[in-house]
């Protein structure tokens, strides 16, 4: 146990509960009004482009995240962390439940680029503070359980923005209130860690050799979360196809590729203790792959659940693993700021999924983006699987 943390840290639950609720409201963020999102598009037909536009509605807040992690992540390294959390969290409660009284889509965007902002400081403390708080095991088993409980919260969200879609598309909104109970939880319980100063400087090509860590890092984040938001974005208006086209069917469906997502983050710290990062990425893409190559190719609902299902069980490690290999090698003094860069491209990968997405979608269908999405996640498996490891420090 590190000597500059309090002796009970790891026996503060409601410390360790804050945590957990605050990393769950980096999902709501865009899971709470998944299932609402063709109900929105049907609200705003007049527009032009009202189908990309309510696609937009889930990706806009990561594009500001993209924008502005890295800025959040250096205001931390410099002004502390729990200032910038609350903050956070209170311009989230405003700016997330706007959608339930604004009704001009110019203004509904704006909305959600102000959660954007709030989400990118939100993930960037959130994430950091895990890496300060906690060491070794206990750091690989707590991030496995906020991967699970991200997963859970997803589940509850867009369940039950699902429902509330049935009786109007503008409900979902409020459950972003929930916020508040966070933000009086982050108020008692979380407290300023003592950070450890660097004084000492690197030799230049050391420092390049480091970069080229977190550019890996990086690329297999922006990958891994360009190819999952595939679920929430394109996934409602493939099951409105299949006759099953209620909004509380759509948030059951992916409620349960996020509840499959689940059941591996929850064990992640026992996966992480055998296996290397590189094996973990691995396992990753291949499921997800997989999943998606079968969704490319069933037609019916069931069917369709069943595909996503296995592609849920990727997704439970994707961020778990990726977190906890850059918070590992990253510099105390800098975490902060190297998470904010992660979110950058973590949120840049999430808002561009439907940009990139679309031009294949217009050219032959859904089914066919998520069978090449899924041939190209397979690759990239067997490019973890088989990498030479080149440093034992960065995969072990």
């Amino acid at each position: 146990m590190d000597k500059d943390l309090p002796p009970n840290i790891y026996d503060r639950p409601f410390l360790k509960l804050t945590l957990l609720l605050t990393g769950s409201m980096t999902v709501l963020a865009g899971a709470g009004i998944t299932a609402a999102i063709p109900d929105i598009q049907e609200f705003f037909a007049y527009h032009e482009n009202a189908q990309l536009f309510s696609k937009l509605m889930l990706t806009i807040p990561a594009f500001f995240i993209a924008i502005l992690a890295p800025f959040a992540g250096r205001i931390i390294d410099h002004f502390g962390r729990k200032i910038p959390l609350i903050i956070s969290l209170i311009v989230y409660a405003v700016a997330g439940t706007a959608g339930f009284y604004l009704s001009d889509m110019i203004t509904l965007l704006l909305s959600r680029a102000f959660l954007g902002l709030a989400v990118a400081g939100i993930m960037t403390v959130n994430t950091t503070l895990i890496g300060d708080y906690f060491h070794g095991k206990a750091r690989s088993k707590f991030m496995g359980w906020q991967g699970a409980f991200m997963a859970f919260g997803g589940v509850v969200f867009v369940t039950v923005g699902g429902m509330l879609a049935d009786f109007s598309w503008r409900l979902p909104f409020l459950v972003y209130g929930f916020s508040i109970i966070i933000l009086l939880l982050t108020f008692f319980y979380i407290y300023e860690p003592v950070l450890k100063r660097n004084n000492n400087h690197s030799p230049r090509g050391k420092n390049r050799r480091g970069f080229k860590r977190y550019r890996l890092v990086y690329l297999t984040a922006f990958l891994g979360m360009l190819f999952f938001y595939m679920i929430p974005t394109q996934i409602p208006f493939l099951l409105f196809k299949t006759g099953y086209n209620s909004n509380s069917s759509i948030g059951y469906a992916i409620s349960l590729a996020i509840l499959a997502g689940a059941i591996l983050s929850v064990n992640y710290g026992r996966i992480r203790a055998r296996l290397s990062f590189y094996q973990i990425y691995s396992i990753t893409f291949f499921l997800m792959g997989m999943g998606f190559i079968m969704i490319s190719f069933f037609h019916s609902y069931y069917t369709i659940l069943s595909g996503l299902i296995v592609a849920g069980f990727g997704t439970g490690l994707l961020m778990p693993n990726t977190n906890l290999w850059l918070i590992s090698i990253a510099p105390q003094h800098q975490r902060g700021r190297l998470v904010g860069i992660l979110n950058l491209f973590v949120y840049s990968g999430q808002f561009l999924s439907p940009v990139l997405v679309y031009p294949l979608i217009r050219w032959q269908t859904i089914n066919f983006s998520f069978g090449i999405s899924g041939s190209v996640m397979l690759l990239i498996a067997a490019f973890f699987l088989f990498k030479k490891r080149r440093s034992s420090s960065l995969v072990n």
